[in-house]
């Protein structure tokens, strides 16, 4: 209750009036106003968010703990100031347009994410939402700011933002997309890089489950189809490698995975997958094999060819042997000439099988391309004929390169007939050489050779072409896109392998209708090696001087052979079918001017290793080789050179008596 009272007065006389007031329902209105603004304060004070007001200015008037513990400072510390003091230089001009237009009355509140700088130099991030301050008459009297701290949410985000930036830079570098597709409602989600192995742009494609089955290679649909029956129904990941077809038309290999999620009940309601570009690993796994394969039938073709050159030598020196005693008979000697030109034709064809197979003996000299080029047009020009016109471009300051010359001269001529060929009206040849550093690894192996500088031999035509599928093929031996019998298929496959052979590498590009160019690569000279040894010249063989000769050869026909042609010849001769036989005759059979050796021979040591101790104790042996085919003999012995003297199986009686007599006449090396 509420007493009032008042003091009257009439006279002398005080009259007191009091009136009393029922102020229950005012008490307790105030008490209930006191009792909110103690939880109002209790919540601002113990708020888990920071509270600040600010007035006009932006100056702080009251802020609670938990905003003062965000900022590392006391109530004290922050009285006066503004929030301009503590915002983040880079965040300050965003706020302030907010803030001038709230004061502005453009606006009752904003909400934006800055950063404060915190007591301690740290930055902190910050959800900001700031609304109006009003008086009772609803005028402005500043702003009330409600802030979360969200540094750890902001950490969070920019860890998911760069962990989902790596993850896409992986799938980048793998070539590798993800996908999910909803069964329910059978759409697809795909992720960027899936688009780009699928040769579209975000966006550009309709992505469904039909539109992706749409997109694979008609020939490869069902295949897939069924990869994903199998998963639906079994529940079995799948794997698959398929084709998709990009809207330029271009066919790009695509390996596939994919996973099948069900519900509780077992049902299929989602499938998640992967999808890689692999057409780049296809296209290395298709050379590897075609390597591999190329390298099989070099195994097959250099054995085959070994012994045909034994037999041919056996037949084609009996010839001779034979035609030497019947020339009272004119009929009987055409027939041995007949008999050693058809051997001709087959010592012909085991040369290229070996060349295919990189077992022929090459002696590698210093070449001069451009003079090698010049050397030959003339001859090319008689054999080529009027109706190609031939064009060779030489490069300035061309570096040398190491090749044997003769190997190097046949496989030039071999590419100008082929070219010849695919122009059967007449056409245009062009040769050209350049120097050409391939120090990039990447580079390198696009032509297959290592890093490093080589000289080019290009062979260029305005010929038929050749196109994409057959052009896997022209390096196979056997393999030929003439007429049956008008080529052997041998010419491409020996200038591969001689450039193989020869550390270098061949590359064929072509377009049909429009012509072909084939490109051989040749290691460069170093520096260090000698100039380009000059070369020789055949002379009448002169007679034997009565030479003792050590005939080392373990095939008892080829052995039997050369004794009787060195007979006839008039050296004498000794002979031994191994390598350990013939040191024992060089000890007990007295002088031996020259030892004719195979190179290939049973047991420990082959031919070059007979030579080199025999000369280690008589250094002024010659020796001569013979060889069907080198293999790898001579890869550990330096004195294969320009003094090596060869003699290839089959050889002709004159070849035979050149190449010993030659040896016997050379003048030893300077010690």
């Amino acid at each position: 209750m509420e007493l009032a009272v008042s003091e009257m007065r009439t006279g002398e006389r005080y009259t007191f009036i009091g009136a009393i007031r029922d102020i229950s329902e005012r008490k307790r209105t105030e008490d209930a106003l006191r009792e909110s603004e103690q939880k109002l304060r209790r919540i601002f004070e113990s708020a888990a968010i920071g509270i600040s007001t600010n007035d006009l200015a932006g100056r702080y008037i009251e802020t609670n703990a938990t905003y003062q513990k965000m900022l590392g400072l006391g109530e004290a510390e922050l009285n006066g100031k503004s929030f301009r003091d503590f915002t983040h230089p880079d965040d300050i001009q965003l706020e302030e347009r907010k803030f001038d237009e709230l004061l502005a009355g453009r606006r009752d509140s904003y909400q934006v994410d800055k950063r404060y700088i915190h007591k301690d130099g740290s930055s902190i991030w910050v959800n900001l939402n700031v609304a109006l301050l009003r008086d009772a008459a609803g005028a402005i009297i500043g702003s009330l700011a409600i802030v979360e701290d969200i540094t750890e949410r902001k950490r969070i985000e920019d860890e998911l933002r760069i962990s989902e930036a790596r993850l896409a830079e992986s799938q980048r570098i793998a070539g590798l997309g993800n996908w999910v597709w909803d069964i329910t409602t059978n759409e697809l989600s795909w992720s960027n890089e899936l688009y780009r192995i699928f040769g579209r742009e975000p966006g550009e494609f309709t992505v469904s489950y039909p539109a992706f089955l749409d997109a694979i290679h008609s020939e490869d649909q069902a295949q897939v189809e069924e990869a994903v029956r199998r998963t639906l129904e079994e529940g079995e990941p799948y794997g698959v490698d398929h084709r998709v077809i990009w809207p330029d038309g271009s066919v790009h290999a695509v390996y596939e995975r994919g996973e099948v999620f069900t519900d509780d009940a077992g049902k299929p309601i989602r499938m998640s997958g992967t999808a890689q570009d692999i057409t780049a690993r296809k296209e290395i796994e298709e050379q590897l094999l075609q390597a591999q394969k190329m390298e099989a039938v070099g195994q097959l073709t250099g054995g085959v060819a070994h012994d045909f050159n034994n037999l041919l030598a056996v037949m084609m020196g009996n010839l001779e042997l034979i035609g030497a005693r019947v020339d009272a008979d004119g009929a009987v000697g055409e027939m041995v000439g007949r008999g050693v030109k058809a051997a001709e034709r087959g010592a012909a064809l085991t040369h290229r099988l070996l060349a295919f197979s990189r077992k022929q003996t090459l002696l590698p000299t210093s070449i001069d391309l451009n003079q090698l080029v010049a050397s030959m047009s003339d001859m090319l020009r008689r054999t080529l004929g009027e109706t190609i016109d031939i064009q060779t471009g030489d490069t300035n300051e061309l570096w040398l390169c190491v090749a044997d010359q003769p190997q190097l001269e046949n496989a030039l001529l071999n590419l100008s007939i082929n070219a010849r060929d695919a122009m059967p009206q007449g056409g245009r040849l062009i040769i050209e050489t350049a120097n050409i550093s391939l120090q990039d690894e990447a580079a390198a192996a696009q032509v297959d050779v290592e890093p490093g500088d080589y000289v080019m031999l290009s062979v260029s035509d305005s010929g038929c072409g050749i196109d994409e599928e057959t052009l896997k093929h022209v390096f196979e031996p056997f393999f030929t896109t003439k007429d049956v019998g008008k080529g052997s298929g041998l010419g491409l496959s020996m200038v591969y392998g001689f450039a193989k052979q020869s550390d270098g590498s061949v590359a064929i590009t072509s377009t049909p209708g429009e012509g072909s160019t084939v490109r051989l690569y040749l290691p460069v000279l170093a520096a260090a090696e000698d100039e380009a040894a000059g070369s020789e010249t055949d002379s009448e063989v002169p007679a034997s001087h009565g030479e003792r000769i050590l005939v080392v050869e373990d095939d008892e026909e080829v052995r039997e052979l050369a004794v009787s042609l060195l007979a006839d010849l008039g050296y004498q001769t000794i002979e031994a079918n191994c390598a350990q036989t013939a040191l024992d005759l060089m000890q007990h059979a007295g002088a031996i001017d020259l030892v004719l050796s195979d190179v290939v021979l049973p047991g420990a040591m082959n031919g070059p290793d007979l030579a080199g101790e025999i000369q280690r104790s008589v250094p002024a042996v010659k020796i001569v080789y013979m060889t069907g085919y080198a293999e790898e003999a001579f890869d550990h012995h330096s004195a294969l050179n320009e003094r090596t003297h060869i003699i290839h199986k089959p050889f002709r009686k004159f070849d035979f008596a050149s190449a010993i007599r030659l040896a016997l006449d050379e003048a030893p090396p300077p010690s």
